[in-house]
């Protein structure tokens, strides 16, 4: 999830380019974006509807490991497998003088797992890597962490437990029973587990913008605005140049979200920091921490002229925030048959004017180090 060092260097970023002043906008919502073509998308257990150009791109993580898709079919899993197996017997633990290799185990589900030190200097910890076909269009999967011999068991029965309730799915299909979509699956059941996704998505009418939306079960100690708003303040009263576009409530649907959307100019750029947040609650599927931010920072110009712009004016930024957040929703689940695609949803309801948005944390993470700035200012932030 976002820290708040985070939150500040990126807000930090925004002070330190010395924005000129523009003028800002009213805090309430921006009219609605014709979403024709738009497409609905699965990630963990939530929908959220997005251009048909968007380019995406996500990871998904249980109990803090990625589990991820593998290119190839089942036939040629096994040959990978061995492949996998080979190099561990190949490798020499360090102390022990044998092989890294510990042992290989399959589950009834038919889920293959290879046990190895994590280490080749330390015995305190396995690796293990799980192999997985989905059906019923075998795809095939990875799943990968460290396991302490005090968690061995509760390893065993995490890879288990994911073998059993592993499904395929088609790339726009939402499931209907419940369950935490993957890239081409789900893994279907309503128990709580550590789980967490994040998404990155780039626009290629929108040069330069990036928008991020990332779920972990759990909760932040304060909401945004506690966290921020106070910093934000008083930036915007002491530094010229940065103002506030919206501040405040943005819920969605049952989601009491909040958001914080900066802007400033500068070189005849402009650049966006907006940042949506649920609060969370503690072991809760349905209203995990929740993070979502959009940001256009400052690029290099292009033969001596600023590049193209992300947006022609605040207005179009806002509507393309205003509509991906506010389509962001629990995926509906029942009883009925699994293959149903649920379509974009409805326009919202209009919303307590206002809003905040605080970005996902990796998102930001990479925004900053793209930036690569020449003193260690971000480490004291």
């Amino acid at each position: 999830m976002m820290h708040p060092r985070r939150l500040f260097a990126v807000l930090g970023l925004v002070v330190l380019t010395s924005m000129t002043s523009c003028t800002s906008f009213s805090s309430s919502r921006s009219p609605s974006m014709d979403k024709t073509g738009w497409i609905t998308h699965c990630f963990g257990r939530f929908l959220i509807d997005l251009p048909p150009d968007a380019v995406i791109n996500a990871g998904y993580y249980l109990w803090g490991d990625n589990i991820q898709r593998l290119d190839g079919t089942p036939a040629e899993l096994a040959a990978r497998i061995a492949h996998r197996e080979q190099e561990l017997r190949n490798g020499i633990h360090k102390k022990t003088k044998e092989s890294m290799f510990v042992r290989r185990a399959e589950d009834k589900a038919g889920a293959i797992s290879l046990w190895s030190w994590d280490s080749n200097a330390s015995l305190l910890s396995y690796r293990v890597d799980s192999y997985f076909v989905a059906h019923p269009k075998g795809e095939v999967f990875l799943y990968s962490g460290e396991v302490t011999h005090d968690k061995e068991k509760e390893g065993e029965e995490a890879i288990n437990d994911i073998s059993r309730s592993l499904r395929s799915r088609e790339p726009k299909e939402a499931p209907t029973e419940p369950g935490f979509c993957i890239d081409h699956a789900y893994i279907a059941g309503d128990s709580f587990q550590d789980e967490e996704f994040g998404v990155g998505v780039t626009f290629p009418n929108h040069p330069g913008a990036r928008f991020e939306f990332r779920s972990s079960t759990g909760s932040e100690l304060n909401s945004l605005l506690e966290r921020v708003d106070g910093f934000v303040q008083n930036m915007l009263a002491t530094v010229a140049g940065v103002e506030r576009l919206r501040k405040g409530k943005h819920p969605v649907g049952s989601l009491p979200g909040e958001e914080y959307l900066v802007a400033g100019s500068n070189k005849g750029q402009r650049a966006y920091t907006f940042m949506w947040e649920v609060q969370g609650k503690e072991e809760s599927l349905t209203e995990p921490n929740l993070t979502a931010g959009l940001a256009v920072l400052e690029r290099s110009n292009e033969n001596g002229k600023p590049p193209p712009p992300a947006f022609k004016s605040d207005k179009e930024a806002l509507e393309l925030w205003d509509a991906i957040v506010d389509s962001i929703r629990v995926r509906p689940t029942s009883s009925s048959p699994r293959g149903g695609n649920a379509g974009p949803s409805p326009a919202p309801k209009p919303a307590t004017p206002g809003g905040q948005t605080l970005g996902d944390d990796y998102v930001y993470e990479e925004f900053l180090s793209s930036l690569k700035p020449k003193d260690s200012w971000l480490d004291d932030l």
